[in-house]
């Protein structure tokens, strides 16, 4: 018995053989780091880098989980800003009794941009404005507001 191919399954064997040498070249390993600009704060009093215990952030109005850390030593925190809304607001419980919450608020512009053909599509923020109580916190500076992918403080939250 002889097996004789038609055009169709030739463009269909030449189509699969095709994908299948493209796989391997479709992936990141070029792609460092997050996908999307995410802000790292990191805590200040006197002007040195400062550890603050028991502390507790979460997000207001976040779908599902908004707890970003509990009950946890941090000098830096990173608070993840949504590509669904042009602001987000942050809760710094610091469970001590006679302490009150900060509340911290992020206005900001959603900026995609095309990174490369290996990394895609991607998300940076550029911050317009902030607000914040001041309980614990003294201010707050942000010297670059543009938020890329980069793992650099972004954020100064100066302590009382």
């Amino acid at each position: 018995m002889r097996f004789r191919l038609n055009h169709s399954m030739c463009m269909a064997v030449l189509m699969a053989m095709t994908a299948a040498l493209l796989v391997p070249s479709c992936n990141n390993d070029n792609c460092g780091g997050n996908s999307n600009g995410i802000p790292l704060a990191a805590f200040y009093e006197d002007g040195n880098n400062v550890t603050i215990t028991n502390l507790t952030v979460y997000g207001i109005g976040a779908p599902n989980d908004s707890c970003i850390i509990t009950n946890s030593s941090v000098s830096q925190v990173y608070l993840p800003l949504r590509i669904t809304a042009s602001s987000c607001q942050y809760v710094f419980n610091y469970n001590t009794e006679g302490i009150a919450n900060d509340t911290i608020t992020l206005n900001y512009d959603i900026i995609p941009y095309f990174e490369s053909h290996e990394c895609g599509a991607m998300y940076q923020f550029n911050i317009k404005s902030w607000e914040f109580t001041q309980n614990v916190i003294d201010s707050i500076s942000i010297p670059k507001p543009l938020i890329t992918n980069s793992d650099v403080v972004t954020i100064n939250i100066h302590l009382q």
